[in-house]
């Protein structure tokens, strides 16, 4: 791979903004051909022996370039025979993910004569226009590019990959704001203008809506986002991805494509199209590469017109093996002895968007290997896995955890995950089930692990079948990661520091925001944990009426290492800010002795 090539020389003429390229290429030096097999050589792509090899062979096949036969011998691949021909030129290789394109440069050919050549404009350079190309030695595209921008041109060196990015990223959308400007919507939104509707199914279909809704969709996807938001306002429609656990504003939509998108949704997803007035659910499917995206869409009408959110649950990124959830070694043998057990409820415990579900996939993943009868309740089924049993509950006819878990029990269960607690009976059920052994997973909402267990209580368990039935309970929360590529020394807020119980001489650090974060300081998300290992001693305890705290004090006396002491502890090790630990809200984090 050209990532890979890491030349001494290409580091040093590596450029990321167009003053730094204007400075390189006034010290920009001549060919010699000579250079590129010596090139290769000297970075120990290919030998000497392989170098005499192929120069003999070219002298018996005139013509024939040195790097075309270097390629078909298999000792260099046609990318470092690419970036070995730039630093023969003593041409510059130009960083395009930040770099400051020159809008009047970009001007200059279209987005179809960038994509058929695969070069992208960068800025204009004593009246020649500085193109940025894999292949520097592509004279057709050079004369061809030269003769319809009508200026001489200059070339530098960038990855193909990175290019094809570029052209996606600074044309794409010119593209589609001319498109859709041509369909002449009205902005005048009625939800009872039934010609309006009729008009927007049509254009549905068009290629300009088919291709802003793919590139939405796809666009999120790239960018990590677990939803995106299209929410119509008075004037104009916004578009936000949640990033992170952060609703991000990418830019607004003219309203009058509202309803052709709305349309468009409906379709990918299977909606009535006609029904606007109702809230309605409905899913859909996307490939990116050989990679499955489900996408879950919920649509309500509002005031301005159908709100709508898609959920994004990408296997590729969902999908956590369990040394990926973030344990520390010992706690991830704690957690794999509690799954590896033959029966007892373990709970996975915090508020929505915890990462409580990845939790309990990662858990399944690790129990199947055992080869176990695994059947699921999950509202809805997120993720499909081969070899178990995924029932999606059905609300709208009756049918929910109770009556499903009423016949899963039948059904010869080794394990059985259930998606959510709410309720007396499916508690009393899933005790039911533990007690009768099989291995229960399941999540619940409560601040702290401890917490759990008075909650059950509360549900209506009576406290000598708990005392059984529960094994262990992981409460934990996500915790935005910070970026590597823009660290710097976090200013913490004195309030933070008393709060959290730090002292004011030790030092945190924090992204500051760049290119690769999308300038919010973050890429990714860690979660915080506590432990609680329902012990015999602990299970004596387990009374009616006992406090939350007691549990928490003996649960520390046992080992649990406390969420907030978790987090600050990422903290330290620069993975996370103070201030984020301070953000997330724990409601244990005044209760804890900390200093």
């Amino acid at each position: 791979m050209i990532t890979e090539y890491k030349s001494t020389q290409q580091v040093k003429r590596l450029v990321s903004n167009s003053a730094e390229l204007r400075k390189a290429m006034e010290a920009q030096t001549g060919f010699n051909p000579t250079q590129l097999g010596r090139e290769l050589a000297r970075e120990g792509v290919i030998t000497k022996e392989q170098l005499l090899k192929a120069i003999d062979l070219q002298k018996l096949t005139p013509g024939r370039k040195l790097g075309s036969i270097l390629a078909d011998m298999g000792v260099a691949s046609t990318e470092q025979v690419h970036l070995a021909v730039a630093l023969s030129l003593g041409a510059p290789s130009v960083k395009l993910d930040g770099f400051d394109f020159e809008r009047k440069a970009l001007a200059n050919i279209s987005a179809e004569l960038a994509r058929t050549y695969n070069v992208i404009p960068l800025i204009i350079h004593n009246e020649r226009l500085v193109l940025a190309m894999e292949n520097l030695l592509d004279m057709e595209a050079v004369s061809a590019i030269g003769f319809i921008a009508q200026r001489m041109i200059e070339s530098v060196y960038a990855p193909n990959h990175d290019i094809k990015q570029a052209i996606n990223k600074h044309y794409e959308l010119q593209e589609q704001e001319h498109e859709l400007d041509q369909l002449q919507l009205s902005n005048f939104y009625n939800e009872d203008d039934n010609s309006l509707w009729k008009e927007a199914e049509r254009l549905a279909n068009e290629q300009p809506i088919v291709r802003l809704v793919n590139s939405i969709l796809m666009d999120a996807i790239y960018q990590r986002a677990s939803d995106v938001h299209i929410r119509p306002g008075n004037k104009q429609v916004e578009l936000l991805y949640r990033i992170d656990g952060v609703l991000i504003n990418k830019r607004e939509i003219q309203k009058g494509l509202l309803p052709a998108i709305v349309s468009r949704i409906k379709i990918l997803s299977r909606l009535n199209i006609a029904e606007h007035r109702l809230p309605q659910d409905g899913r859909s499917r996307m490939l990116d590469g050989a990679n499955i995206i489900d996408l879950r869409v919920s649509v309500i009408p509002c005031q301005y017109g159908e709100s709508i959110v898609i959920r994004i649950l990408n296997k590729g990124e969902g999908l956590r093996s369990l040394d990926e959830i973030g344990f520390t070694p010992k706690d991830e043998e704690r957690f794999a002895g509690l799954i590896n057990k033959n029966y007892g409820i373990l709970l996975v415990t915090g508020p929505t968007g915890s990462g409580k579900t990845t939790t309990l996939y990662a858990a399944l993943r690790e129990v199947q290997k055992r080869n176990l009868n695994i059947v699921t309740v999950e509202d809805p089924v997120e993720y499909e896995f081969e070899g178990m049993r995924q029932i999606q509950i059905q609300p709208a006819i009756h049918f929910g955890f109770p009556q499903a878990l009423r016949h899963i029990l039948r059904h010869d269960p080794d394990v059985i995950m259930i998606g959510e607690i709410r309720d007396r009976e499916t508690c009393n059920i899933a005790v039911e089930g533990a007690l009768t052994g099989h291995l229960v997973l399941s999540t619940l909402h409560t601040n702290d692990a401890p917490g759990a267990v008075t909650r059950l209580m509360e549900m209506g368990v009576e406290p000598y079948l708990l005392k059984s039935a529960i094994i262990g309970v992981l409460a934990q929360r996500l915790v935005r990661r910070n970026c590597p590529h823009c660290l710097a020394e976090e200013t913490v807020d004195p309030k933070v520091r008393s709060g959290l119980g730090i002292s004011k001489t030790e030092r945190f650090y924090k992204g500051t925001g760049c290119e690769k974060c999308n300038h919010t300081g973050f890429h990714g998300r860690l979660a915080v944990y506590e432990l609680l290992i329902v012990s015999e001693t602990l299970r004596n305890h387990i009374e009616s009426g006992v406090a939350t705290g007691v549990l928490r004090d003996l649960a520390i006396s046992e080992g649990m290492v406390p969420l907030t002491a978790q987090a600050i502890e990422q903290a330290r090790l620069h993975n996370t800010s103070l201030s984020e630990v301070y953000r997330i809200g724990m409601e244990t984090v005044f209760s804890e002795n900390l200093v």
